[in-house]
């Protein structure tokens, strides 16, 4: 009877029937299992460790990333079920009072018929359920964004009509053509963007890999006034004076020393040019270090304007953005621009 209720138990939270539903589908690893479901991280992480120590998730490492998927002895069915053994380490984190529902009688490791049979059940009825929170959209969205080595997820499935996208079609109307460059370009869907409004633009990333990505984007799309180089933002092999905006778009929090990545901005801008900084405000979120390459967790606005200052740069706008209640990561946009004489006062603009 206690396998029975814990079993239940394990398979009646709603968080954890939306982490299954997925994985039945796709393996994910963390940071898109996050992703989609719009959670925190160490509550994902204990949802998946109770299904890891229950026998229905598995974990695979791939590179350095660890996959979970639903495990073969739940995909099999009952008789494959009982036999499949769970990993039983000490120190896993369970929900109070409820043991690893998985555990046989006797602890002995392999799989209940308890939960088993509730799988079953659970199984038929989540992969025609309705999707209320839109998680598959958001899923097909990181596909995607993996299949081009992207690691993000836009909105543009889940909105119709208030797409980014759409609005950087807009903006390219209004904005006066330049020579930009994309500090941390990443896969180049922002890079992309800029092309088409800027005369030329060249997309800047320490990542071999991110640059391949980002190069079949520009192809893709037709784009042939992109160029991608592989560099250090701190130590740029670029003329001074020659870029009319700068951007560091979610890059400024990958550098060991995002001062020095300023100063480069600052070097490369003529006077009057233009800088865009999207990066975050500080959390405490270490898993993003090791997770997604992040050295530095955030940063407090006063810091980003000294930043800019030392740079030689005047701050001209700081705003938040996307600031709701309950969310992890706070998205902030900072815009300076560099004097085209010493004491001249800076213009404010909007991008």
């Amino acid at each position: 009877m206690n396998e029975l209720a814990n079993a239940l138990k394990l398979l009646g939270d709603d968080t954890r029937l939306r982490i299954l539903r997925l994985l039945h589908r796709e393996p994910l690893n963390v940071t898109e299992v996050t992703s989609i479901l719009g959670l925190a991280q160490s509550g994902i992480s204990r949802h998946l460790s109770l299904l890891r120590k229950a026998g229905l998730v598995e974990e695979q490492r791939e590179g350095l990333w660890s996959y979970y998927n639903i495990s073969a002895s739940a995909r099999l069915g009952l008789d494959s079920g009982r036999e499949a053994a769970l990993d039983t380490a000490p120190g896993g984190a369970t929900d109070a009072g409820m043991a690893a529902p998985g555990m046989g009688a006797g602890g002995n490791g392999l799989l209940s018929e308890d939960l088993q049979q509730a799988w079953q059940f659970v199984r038929t009825r989540i992969t025609g359920a309705l999707d209320p929170y839109h998680d598959l959209p958001r899923l097909a969205e990181v596909l995607r964004q993996r299949e081009n080595f992207g690691g993000g997820l836009n909105e543009k499935l889940l909105e119709p009509g208030q797409s980014w996208f759409a609005w950087s079609r807009a903006l390219q109307y209004l904005l006066p053509p330049v020579d930009a460059i994309d500090l941390g370009c990443g896969d180049g869907t922002i890079t992309v963007e800029i092309s088409r409004f800027a005369s030329a633009v060249v997309g800047i990333d320490a990542n071999p890999r991110a640059l391949q990505a980002a190069r079949r984007r520009a192809e893709r799309e037709g784009r042939d006034n992109v160029q991608f180089r592989e560099a250090r933002i701190e130590a740029l092999d670029e003329p001074a004076a020659r870029y009319d905006l700068a951007v560091f778009s979610q890059s400024l929090h990958h550098l060991d020393d995002p001062a020095a990545g300023m100063a480069e901005a600052g070097r490369i801008l003529r006077p009057g040019g233009r800088l865009v900084v999207i990066d975050l405000l500080p959390h405490d979120e270490q898993w993003v270090i090791a997770k997604l390459g992040h050295v530095q967790l955030g940063f407090d606005p006063g810091d980003v304007a000294a930043m800019m200052h030392n740079a030689g740069l005047a701050q001209t706008s700081h705003e938040l953005v996307n600031q709701r209640r309950g969310e992890v990561f706070h998205v902030f946009v900072a815009t300076g621009v560099k004097p085209r004489y010493r004491n001249e006062a800076a213009e404010r603009f909007m991008v």
